[in-house]
């Protein structure tokens, strides 16, 4: 290929398998033995895309690239993965590899990415495109935008997306490429700009940080974007994108949509339904996480609960892989005003004025009379919220479920379990990456709620399977419950505003 200039015979989106592979070969004949064998044919290929196929420009670049990825030891970064431990370092929605998740302080979670995620409006890994591109939703009018540069240093920021961009390469792109059966090496992004504002758009120390952003993006991580849909995008924002179109490379601009608020046929053009959020057109509300589809501190649709929630947890259990099943119930009493709240069955604890705790036992999984799966008990008043945390020491996953059994209406005090219903289908989840917070919708009356965990079987999830000594270690379980009132209160948090 071309040395000098542009190749302009080639279709860089649709190159020839013979045009890729001399491309691919030209460029590594110019690389030394070490970055020939840092580098796959796909890595070499982002390259020779960026500088349109000219050896010698994309042989410079990625030199560069190799030596700031020495020097700046990404490599050492904890990059969430399937045969590792390390949490997923922003919510992701719909993946084989990583449970679903919210970004939660866990012991492996440094404070800059706790601070950062409550200044960002919230964002999402969230399923894929029609053609097995990841999807990433960022909700852009909904940051703080001035408090990022007032309380971020710019290395916690380049750090924190950093960890991001390695978790895309690493761990999203090898599973979309394994299901599409070719390689996938780019993402689709949506960013919305609902509630923006002109003093957002203006602010100049926020522009600096990400115009620098867009430069290291542009030289370390090329070719990652396959379409970009800025949408809620109000006429203020043209002047701002002549001012950041600037600093964009030519090919990049061409793959980014600016849309206003008729944008949802163009995003189902390019997303199914059922993988687009509700707030973008799509059908998708991912109401088993809290926050839904993509969860935002800024706008508080889910807790953001600090790191001294997920210590000293109230209850542990040990489990094993030959003792894998734990159950816990919960009693839930009527909401009442607090006055009215001083009794609670002999030798219960009574935890705030609306709940209290029944004792573990072990319960047999039985049927659910919802056969659609997670019970819904509608949008009335009469209904509220209790929250799950937990988490584990150790594992490959915990599957969960969480069933409702009302108490009789002609004796409070009896349970029938043939009334029970299943509120929380078996999913599984990755209590030792990081605490799981979950969110139960549950009637305002009295009933119990059934918690069952059992360790995921060897067939389900895609981390490794233990060593024969791992497998003799017990895996601690340790978990809180409580009614929503009673977790804000305790924790000075906002109001719940769910969408």
């Amino acid at each position: 290929m071309s040395s000098a200039g542009t190749n302009t015979a080639v279709d860089l989106d649709n190159p020839t398998p013979e045009q890729k592979t001399q491309a691919i070969a030209d460029l590594r004949a110019r690389l030394s033995e070490e970055i020939n064998s840092y580098c796959t044919d796909l890595c070499i290929w982002r390259f020779c895309v960026a500088r349109q196929l000219d050896t010698d420009k994309s042989a410079a670049m990625i030199n560069n690239w190799y030596q700031w990825r020495m020097d700046s030891r990404i490599d050492d970064l904890p990059v969430c993965m399937p045969d590792n431990m390390f949490p997923a370092p922003y919510p992701i929605r719909g993946y084989l590899s990583i449970a679903d998740a919210n970004l939660t302080a866990g012991v492996q979670v440094k404070e800059s990415q706790i601070k950062l995620n409550r200044f960002f409006g919230g964002g999402c890994w969230h399923k894929r495109d029609k053609d097995g591109h990841p999807v990433y939703i960022e909700r852009i009018g909904r940051y703080k935008i001035k408090d990022i540069p007032k309380l971020c240093t710019m290395g916690e920021l380049f750090e924190f997306h950093y960890l991001m961009q390695e978790f895309l390469s690493k761990t999203i792109f090898p599973e979309c490429s394994q299901l599409a059966g070719h390689d996938i090496s780019s993402q689709v992004v949506v960013f919305d700009l609902s509630g923006i504002s002109i003093g957002m758009l203006s602010h100049i120390p926020a522009l600096n940080m990400l115009r620098e952003m867009l430069a290291k993006d542009q030289l370390y991580y090329p070719e990652c974007m396959h379409r970009t849909y800025v949408v809620n995008a109000p006429a203020m924002f043209v002047t701002a994108w002549k001012y950041i179109k600037g600093w964009l490379d030519p090919r990049v601009i061409s793959k980014i949509h600016i849309l206003g608020r008729n944008y949802s046929k163009q995003l189902l053009e390019q997303i199914p339904s059922e993988n687009l959020p509700s707030f973008l057109g799509g059908s998708c509300r991912c109401s088993h996480m809290p926050g839904g589809c993509v969860p935002s501190a800024t706008t508080s649709n889910y807790p953001d609960l600090p790191r001294k929630a997920y210590t000293n947890l109230r209850y542990q259990a040990r489990m094993s892989y030959t003792d894998s099943r734990h159950s816990f119930t919960y009693d839930v009493l009527p909401m009442t005003p607090p006055e009215s709240a001083n009794t609670s069955p002999v030798g219960t604890p009574q935890l705030g004025y609306a709940n209290w705790f029944g004792l573990k036992k072990d319960s047999p999984k039985l049927n659910s009379n919802n056969s659609g799966g997670g019970f819904d008990f509608g949008n009335s008043p009469r209904s509220r919220y209790v929250y799950l945390r937990f988490l584990a020491d150790r594992g490959r996953g915990m599957v969960i479920e969480v069933l409702w059994r009302p108490h009789s209406s002609a004796d409070s005090a009896m349970v029938r379990e043939q009334d029970e219903v299943l509120i929380y289908p078996e999913t599984l989840l990755d209590p030792q990456r990081a605490p799981v917070v979950l969110e139960l919708k549950v009637p305002n009356r009295s009933g119990l709620l059934v918690f069952n965990w059992r360790i995921a079987n060897f067939d389900e999830g895609q981390a490794p399977f233990p060593t024969p000594e791992e497998a003799q270690i017990p895996i601690l379980l340790e978990y809180s419950v409580d009614i929503e009132e009673d977790l804000l209160k305790e924790y000075d948090l906002l109001p719940i505003k769910r969408e």
